[in-house]
C-alpha cells in the first residue's frame, strides 16, 4: 500500500522496485494506491488516500470493503508509513487475519501532527502491525521522539539500482561548464535556502562554477522565496532551475557533476527520513554532501563518501571548498560512495524485506 506508483517520486520508486525484486523471486504482488500512473505494473487496487474531501470520507465504508476484497489473496501487506495508510489499512483489515507490516519512512509515521483521534489511530496502527521496518535509525529516533516507542523494529532501507546508477563516459559532459547538483522537489525539508546561500559563499572562489537544482517548482510560494534569495545574493546566472528532467537526462548530470548536496532539515512537522539521491550520486562516483539530524546519516559516510555537516551556510560552504579544491579527495569520495551504494542495490535489501517478512 503507497501514495502512488510515480517511478519520479521517492516512493513510487521504492515501491516500484521492491515489487520488481519480488516479483523475480517468484512472489505475487499487488498494490493499492491512490494515484494510477502505468498500466505495466502488476494488479492494483486504486483509492483515495491522502486526499481529503467530504466526498472520500463519506465513501469511506466502500473503500474500506474495496481493500478487505483486494487483500484476501494476499499473505502480507506492506503499508508504507502511517498517517494515514496504515490506518485505513488496518480498518480494512479487522476481522481478518492478513498480516500487515509498516515501512515507517518520515514525515507520515510521526505522531503529533494531526487531531488527537488521529494520533490515538496511528498508535493502534503501530500496535497492530506484524513488525515494523523503519528506513533508518534516524527516522525510528524520531517517532519515539514523536511520541511512540517501538519495542519491534527492523532497519530497512532505501535501496539503489546500481545496475542503472553508475558512472558512464560522456562524449561531452551535459553542460559545458563545472557545476554542483542537487537533485529533490523544491520543499523546506529539502534545505534549498540553506544550500544556496553555502553556495553564495563560494562562488567568487570558484567563478566558472554554477549550481544546477533539479526538482519539482509545484510549491509556488517556496520557489518564489529561493528565487528572491538567488537574486539578492547575485546569483540569477549562476543558480540553474530545472524541473522535469528525464532519468536518463539525470544520470548524465549525476555523471558531470563536481559533487552533489542535499541539506535537509529537520523541523517538528516534517522530516527526510533517508535520501535516495544520495546513493544514486554516489553509485555515479561523484562525492555527496548532507546534513546531520536527517536521514543523510544513513547514507553517506562522513569524510568517507562525502560529509555530513551542521545545516548551515557556512558549515556546507567549507564542506564544498573541501572537495572542489581537491581533486584527489574528491576521486576518493566517489569511489567510496559507488562502493557504498553496492551495499544498497536492490538485491540485497529486497532480500532484507523478504527475511522479515517471514
Amino acid at each position: 500500500m503507497v501514495n502512488n506508483l510515480n517511478p519520479k517520486v521517492g516512493w513510487g520508486r521504492m515501491a516500484l522496485k521492491v515489487a520488481e525484486s519480488f516479483i523475480e523471486k517468484g512472489h505475487e504482488v499487488g498494490f493499492i494506491t491512490e494515484k494510477k500512473v502505468s498500466e505495466k505494473t502488476p494488479p492494483r487496487l486504486t483509492v483515495p488516500l491522502r486526499t481529503p474531501s467530504l466526498n472520500n470520507f463519506l465513501r469511506l465504508p466502500f473503500i474500506l470493503t474495496r481493500i478487505r476484497s483486494f487483500i484476501k489473496s494476499y499473505d502480507f501487506v506492506l503499508c508504507y508509513d502511517v498517517n494515514p495508510n496504515a490506518i485505513i489499512l488496518n480498518l480494512a483489515n479487522l476481522g481478518q487475519k492478513r498480516k500487515i507490516v509498516i515501512h515507517a519512512l518520515a514525515t507520515y509515521s510521526l505522531l503529533g501532527h494531526g487531531t488527537p483521534l488521529r494520533n490515538l489511530l496511528m498508535r493502534w496502527a503501530y500496535r497492530r502491525a506484524k513488525n515494523i521496518f523503519v528506513v533508518s535509525e534516524f527516522t525510528k529516533r524520531e517517532i519515539e521522539k514523536s511520541g511512540f516507542k517501538l519495542d519491534k523494529y527492523v532497519v530497512v532501507p532505501v535501496g539503489v539500482d546500481t545496475n542503472y546508477f553508475h558512472p558512464i563516459l560522456l562524449e561531452e559532459k551535459i553542460l559545458a561548464y563545472p557545476f554542483i547538483l542537487t537533485v529533490g522537489a523544491l520543499k523546506h525539508r529539502k534545505g534549498y535556502h540553506v544550500s544556496i546561500p553555502a553556495f553564495g559563499l563560494i562562488a567568487k572562489e570558484f567563478p566558472d562554477l554554477k549550481y544546477i537544482v533539479i526538482g519539482s517548482q509545484g510549491l509556488i510560494d517556496y520557489y518564489g522565496k529561493l528565487k528572491n534569495i538567488v537574486a539578492e545574493l547575485g546569483l540569477n546566472d549562476r543558480v540553474i532551475f530545472l524541473e522535469k528532467i528525464s532519468d536518463e537526462e539525470i544520470l548524465k548530470y549525476y555523471n558531470s557533476a563536481e559533487l552533489f548536496l542535499m541539506i535537509s532539515t529537520t523541523d517538528p512537522d516534517s522530516v527526510e527520513g533517508f535520501g535516495m539521491v544520495y546513493l544514486e550520486a554516489g553509485a555515479c562516483g561523484i562525492p555527496v554532501v548532507g546534513a546531520y539530524n536527517t536521514g543523510a546519516e544513513a547514507a553517506i559516510v562522513d569524510n568517507v563518501t562525502g560529509f555530513l555537516v551542521k545545516p548551515d551556510p557556512v558549515s556546507v560552504a567549507n564542506a564544498m571548498r573541501k572537495i572542489l579544491s581537491d581533486k584527489d579527495l574528491a576521486k576518493k569520495m566517489g569511489e567510496a560512495g559507488m562502493r557504498r551504494a553496492k551495499e544498497f542495490d536492490w538485491a540485497r535489501v529486497s532480500e532484507l524485506y523478504l527475511k522479515h517478512l517471514k
